[in-house]
């Protein structure tokens, strides 16, 4: 229905690879890489987690 194209269009336009990186998820990993830094997390795999979920 409606809703799910919604979804559907949503996801895609957050998800594509063809445009630049929308601005607040651009915010938001640099708001994890500074978190990061602040706690002196330094392992690159647990930063890469964190943005993989």
């Amino acid at each position: 229905g409606t809703l799910q194209k919604f979804v559907d269009d949503l996801f895609t336009v957050i998800l594509s690879t063809s445009r630049p990186v929308p601005l607040a998820v651009k915010y938001f990993f640099d708001l994890l890489d500074d978190q990061a830094a602040q706690h002196n997390i330094t392992d690159p795999e647990t930063i890469h987690i964190w943005k993989t979920n």
